[in-house]
């Protein structure tokens, strides 16, 4: 059923329209050389790759991910949707961990997917970007795969919220905030004292963590660790604020 709403929510298909068109005119003013951009994907030898720096940042992505959970899943709860679904009988936690697994699917869609084909598009149609060093490949499949495990938990945490504040504007604006404070806390670091150690064993520094060129062993099996557990504990909290709630 949740599948199903996701193929005809308005809203998901317009925000993928959107991230479409936005990313596609960004990669096309960066690799034009009309936006000078200095990153990570430069050095490692992917150019072609380079307009990624500007979809994997937090604020950019927040912005539609926390526009889609607010409309797929507080809105249920503004028109009446979830109380015919606890009513039809199926098991609270069954019901949360459905829409978390289709909000997930659909936040992946529009962080991942939607600027994947049009950076394979441009290259395939234009030629747009070089791909000066191919073994540089193997470092852009683990940056991807860290960054979408700890985007899965950031998406947990956005359907607490939207669990929580049972209204999309509320959720929207909160996320916003906790957009607002990742990057404020990214420019500002170190941060003092034991903020600083919070900051650093989250999921907000690991994704942008993700993306160093340089890597060892053990930061990768720690940025995993705080992604796995961070997931983990957030859908946990997520079911037993969903099996408790009253739903009007």
């Amino acid at each position: 059923m949740e599948l199903f709403k996701l193929g005809k929510n308005r809203m998901f298909w317009t925000l993928m329209n959107i991230v479409t068109v936005v990313f596609a005119l960004l990669h096309v003013l960066i690799t034009i050389g009309w936006w000078k951009m200095d990153n990570m994907f430069m050095g490692a030898g992917l150019e072609m790759f380079s307009s990624l720096a500007l979809a994997t940042a937090p604020f950019y992505f927040m912005l539609f991910l926390c526009t889609f959970a607010g409309f797929f899943v507080a809105n249920d709860f503004t028109i009446g949707v979830v109380k015919n679904i606890v009513m039809s009988g199926n098991r609270r936690s069954h019901i949360f961990l459905a829409k978390f697994i289709v909000l997930a699917l659909g936040s992946m869609v529009l962080a991942g997917v939607c600027p994947f084909i049009v950076i394979i598009g441009g290259k395939v149609l234009f030629g747009f970007g070089e791909m000066t060093d191919p073994s540089a490949l193997g470092y852009l499949a683990r940056a991807v795969g860290l960054f979408l495990i700890h985007m899965l938990a950031l998406v947990a945490l956005l359907m607490l919220i939207a669990v929580l504040a049972e209204d999309s504007g509320k959720t929207i604006i909160i996320s916003i905030v906790i957009a607002l404070f990742i990057s404020v806390a990214e420019v500002l670091r170190p941060l003092p004292g034991v903020l600083e150690a919070m900051y650093r064993y989250s999921i907000f520094h690991h994704l942008i963590d993700s993306f160093r060129i340089r890597m060892t062993y053990a930061d990768v099996i720690q940025s995993l660790s705080v992604g796995f557990s961070s997931l983990l504990i957030l859908v946990f909290f997520g079911i037993l604020v969903f099996k408790r709630k009253e739903i009007k």
